[in-house]
């Protein structure tokens, strides 16, 4: 039995199949049955053969038929008969038994398969007999038998007869099957008619014709369970060809046993992880999930989208191939031991793209267990992490640089962190300066330099570290204790903050210079002294050097960086050249006339700086002269004033629009009291009998309020520059604010149809005549800008879950792109043909946009040339209480 189950040849499928059949078959029949394979080794046995020949199942199942004395004879029968397709019909053989004597048995044999295709099981059965002739045995007794059998088989079995296959005989689990039908006497095709084309009638057909077992496994069928009721269902089943006495086929046995069931447990379960698989492939990340053996189970599509792999390349361990060649062995041991050890893992590595880039991922894992606690692999995701990593990277670089150049600088340089001022690195010359060794690298600034106490240096780095201002020393004196005495050295020195990449202070980066040389020197050497002292004291953002002629000799960095040339490119090209036109010619004059008289020169001009670009500077020039008066050189520095120029310009530009905006009102209110005086005095000579007085009236209160509004937005800008704009916040309906602005503007604007739409209420909380002045500002716009169109809508509608949105549209001369973008700035100001159709300060949308932005909302502009625009302000709708 052993080398029969084991044989590497038979497929897994069909040896179980034939195993459960020759169980399923043994088990169902009374009489003694034992199923044999062809060397005669007990496969199958029913507890009737082991009681009736009184042998152990566990002892004798091992040897085999032809190794138990007891079946000597029919051994030989067997071995001497002819096999396959004619098996044994009722020979009668006498067996002797222990303790009972001889005994006579009809004993009939045949094979399960007889084609010989499988594993040429044998059926033997044993029927005990009284000694009488063959042709005297109880037929009845046999046929009773038989009924009994089928009638208590756990599985559908039936018998089909002739080439027609006629029912001759079902148990009632086949009945069950074919609902309960009259089919005995019919023939298949009659009895269930609705199995044509299913394959069964082609399947029977062949087994007849060719004398061969079919085996089906979950084989699906339909079959009518009531009048016009069709049901699904799945079999495994076998169709063993039935011998007559001359070896031909005369019959099909059928048994099949429902595994509907199953099946449909099983496709619930494929269905169910398909949907789980959709699931997933919808997360936007890369889900990974392995076997208990490490290799590739599944990939979402994100993979194969982030990848380009196919999925038979990630197979298995083949998910590895998109791992960079210096990553993968990292990556492949790191997994390896989290899957022994069944524990998370987290690591970072480069994967390779679909475009073929390699992008730092970060991959996370963790164990997955089933319901009974059985590892199944490993569970994980992996993201996207190149921007992150390189930031990182850039960081540490950085780091790395800021560590080599205080190292390697000569000047000395240290960099302290944290609020306590630990000495992070110190360089050699630091080191020196300090008159200490290495050691005090890890300490704070408190515990290596103790002798700082009671100076000022404390204190002042703190106030850099808190208020982010470098300090700038300029020969301070410090007391350092120095070879065991104190001594007192003066120090250039700047004490700058560093920052990481949010902006936070994490350290200050000190640079000293010793100077205490020069600073005792100083009475020695006046001129280097004054040289010193006024580049010191201009410390200028440019600065050059002229020699007593008017040549050029130097420049700092900061004219090199501007002009983005060197010093050489830029003394060739002369500077004259990077002046603007506009002020060359005074230049040249003034400084002819300092070069001459030795006058310190100021003047402020454009300069060409590398982007072609002119910027406005403020430039000094100082003769240094020597004992006798002579100018030796000329030290000279420009500083830019660009913004301070810009500014100037705003102001003035603002002050002409303030004049004129304020003059426009002014001189209407004027003219139209000039024109009431003037028809009061007309009234009293009685040259006009009419009173217009009310029209004109209106129109200098129309004036006056439009004054006043100037006025007040003016007052509202200065509050809110000053962060000091009061808001009055309450509940109120919005609706009913919409309500009241619109009516109020029609009252005062006939000329246009202004109408609200959108059905949605809410209450808001916020400052209702600040929001009212919002939607004033949009429809006065709206007015304004859409002259020849009458048509306004403001709505009102449901933005989210917790905001409203109000919209103001109209169809008007509407706002370019680039001006769109600029809009809500303040002062800014949408072109116009006519210049009093579109006056105003510029601030109206600018002063909307800040009281909408106070209230948590947001104010957006959409809108195209010609067809109009839309404004629309969105508020969190109020909490209900």
């Amino acid at each position: 039995m052993k080398n029969i189950i084991n044989d590497a040849n038979i497929p897994k499928k069909q040896r179980a199949a034939e195993m459960s059949r020759a169980k399923s078959i043994v088990n169902i029949i009374k009489e003694p049955v034992v199923v044999v394979d062809k060397d005669g080794s007990i496969i199958e046995a029913n507890s009737e053969f082991y009681s009736t020949f009184q042998l152990q199942r566990n002892n004798d199942f091992e040897f085999g038929l032809k190794n138990i004395p007891l079946f000597q004879e029919l051994n030989q029968v067997l071995e001497n008969k002819q096999r396959g397709k004619h098996g044994i019909t009722d020979l009668n053989i006498s067996l002797e038994l222990p303790n009972e004597g001889k005994k006579n048995f009809l004993i009939n044999a045949g094979l399960l398969d007889p084609q010989g295709n499988s594993l040429d099981f044998i059926l033997i059965s044993f029927n005990e007999v009284d000694v009488k002739p063959v042709g005297k045995r109880n037929e009845k007794n046999d046929l009773e038998n038989f009924h009994d059998i089928f009638s208590q088989a756990p599985a559908m079995i039936c018998i089909l007869r002739g080439p027609e296959h006629i029912f001759e005989l079902a148990n009632d689990n086949y009945f069950q099957l074919v609902g309960n039908r009259e089919i005995l006497g019919k023939t298949v095709r009659e009895a269930l008619p609705e199995i044509e084309n299913q394959g069964f009638f082609e399947m029977l057909d062949n087994v007849y014709n060719s004398g061969e077992t079919f085996t089906g496994s979950e084989l699906p069928i339909k079959l009518y369970v009531g009048k016009q009721e069709l049901k699904n269902s799945f079999l495994d089943f076998v169709y063993q060809p039935i011998l007559d006495a001359s070896n031909e086929v005369d019959g099909i046995f059928v048994h099949a046993v429902d595994v509907t069931e199953k099946v449909m447990a099983r496709k619930k379960l494929e269905e169910s992880e398909n949907e789980l698989r959709k699931l997933v492939d919808t997360v936007p990340a890369i889900i990974w999930i392995t076997r208990p053996d490490g290799q590739n189970h599944y990939l979402n599509k994100n993979w194969f989208e982030y990848t380009g792999q196919i999925e038979s390349e990630s197979k298995d361990f083949g998910w590895l191939k998109a791992v960079h060649p210096d990553d993968e062995k990292r990556i492949r041991e790191t997994f390896t031991k989290a899957n022994n050890n069944q524990e998370d893992f987290t690591i970072s590595f480069r994967l390779r793209n679909w475009e073929g880039t390699y992008r730092w991922v970060l991959d996370s894992g963790s164990p997955n267990y089933s319901a009974e606690g059985e590892y199944e692999g490993m569970i994980g995701t992996v993201v996207d992490v190149h921007e992150e990593k390189v930031k990182e990277q850039l960081i540490k670089e950085k780091e790395h640089r800021i560590r080599s150049v205080i190292k390697e600088a000569d000047v000395a340089t240290a960099l302290y962190t944290g609020r306590e001022m630990t000495i992070e690195i110190a360089n050699d010359a630091m080191i020196e300066l300090w008159g200490k060794d290495h050691s005090v690298v890890g300490k704070t600034l408190r515990e290596a330099l103790p002798e700082l106490e009671g100076q000022p240096f404390h204190d002042l780095l703190q106030e850099v570290y808190e208020t982010g201002e470098t300090y700038w020393g300029k020969e301070d004196p410090v007391d350092l204790m120095i070879d065991g005495k104190l001594q007192t050295g003066y120090f250039n020195f700047t004490y700058k903050v560093l920052r990481n990449e949010k902006g936070g202070i994490y350290g200050i980066l000190n640079m000293a210079v010793d100077v205490t040389e020069m600073v005792k020197s100083r009475e020695l050497l006046k001129e280097s002294e004054s040289r010193f002292k006024q580049l010191a004291d201009l410390l200028p953002e440019k600065v050059a050097n002229i020699d007593a002629h008017g040549n050029f000799v130097y420049f700092n960095q900061g004219w090199l960086d501007y002009t983005g040339l060197t010093a050489e490119e830029l003394i060739e090209k002369g500077w004259m050249n990077y002046i603007h036109p506009h002020e060359k010619e005074d230049y040249f004059k003034n400084w002819q006339d300092s070069l001459k008289s030795g006058k310190e020169f100021e003047m402020e001009f454009r300069y060409l700086n590398k982007k072609n670009k002119y910027k406005w500077h403020l430039s000094r020039a100082e003769a240094v002269k020597d004992e006798n008066g002579k100018i030796q050189m000329w030290i000279c520095t420009a500083t830019e004033i660009q913004k301070i120029k810009l500014e100037e310009k705003r102001k003035e530009d603002f002050l002409k629009m303030v004049s004129h905006e304020l003059k426009t009102p002014i001189t209407s209110i004027k003219g139209y009291v000039q024109l009431l005086l003037s028809l009061l005095k007309k009234e009293k000579e009685g040259e006009i009998s009419g009173k217009p007085y009310e029209m004109y009236l209106e129109r200098v209160d129309h004036q006056i309020n439009r004054l006043t509004r100037l006025i007040s937005e003016m007052l509202d800008l200065s509050r809110i520059e000053k962060n000091k704009l009061d808001l009055q916040k309450e509940t109120f309906s919005l609706n009913s604010l919409i309500a009241e602005t619109v009516q109020d503007i029609n009252y005062t604007n006939t000329g246009h149809n202004i109408y609200i739409t959108g059905d949605y209420e809410c209450d808001v909380y916020g400052d209702k005549d600040r929001i009212g002045q919002v939607l004033i500002n949009l429809v006065t716009n709206a007015i304004k800008y859409s002259p020849l169109n009458p048509d306004i809508e403001v709505r009102i509608n449901k933005a989210n879950e917790s905001k409203v949105s109000v919209s103001v549209k109209d169809a008007g001369i509407g706002i370019g792109k680039e001006s769109q973008k600029k809009i809500f700035k303040r002062f800014y100001r949408v072109d116009g043909n006519n210049e009093e159709t579109y006056s105003g300060f510029g601030i109206g949308l600018y002063l909307a946009n800040e009281i909408i932005q106070r209230h948590s909302g947001s104010l957006r502009v959409k809108s195209e040339m010609g067809k109009g625009s839309v404004f629309t302000f969105t508020l969190l709708e109020a909490l209900e209480d």
